[in-house]
């Protein structure tokens, strides 16, 4: 007498691997992917900083057609910032300090490390200094 291989009647382990093995059929034919998190569409697409600034950096479509990555530049930012932190040591270190640090750490921020810094420091020494220098004049 020969014996039939898979499903005995009655079992309920061959009934989840049938069940099991429709769904896994359903997923292959709809092109459902079921084993994603769903937190996974409300985060970046990118993982890191070098792929989140090449997403958001522009694309310049050249004469012939072909696309290019258009390279953005931050350092009129970091520059700006740079001059307001040098103004704030001799006019209203208080709004100009405290901008020329908020500027630098934007230019910092999106690549412009070396004026970010720099504006950051001097701003922040200058704001110090007027908050140290005016109690003693008044």
């Amino acid at each position: 007498m020969k014996r039939k291989l898979g499903r005995h009647p009655g079992s309920v382990r061959d009934d989840r691997s049938l069940r099991k093995f429709k769904q896994e059929q359903l997923r292959r034919e709809s092109g459902r992917k079921t084993h994603e998190e769903y937190a996974a569409e409300l985060t970046y697409p990118g993982g890191s900083r070098q792929e989140k600034s090449r997403v958001m950096q522009p694309v310049a479509v050249t004469e012939n057609g072909a696309q290019e990555q258009a390279e953005t530049s931050y350092r009129w930012l970091g520059y700006t910032a740079l001059v307001l932190s040098i103004l704030a040591w001799f006019l209203y270190p208080a709004l100009l300090g405290s901008t020329s640090a908020l500027l630098g750490l934007f230019a910092y921020m999106l690549g412009e490390r070396s004026l970010g810094t720099w504006s950051i420091v001097i701003g922040l020494i200058a704001l110090a200094g007027y908050f140290i220098l005016v109690p003693l004049y008044a």
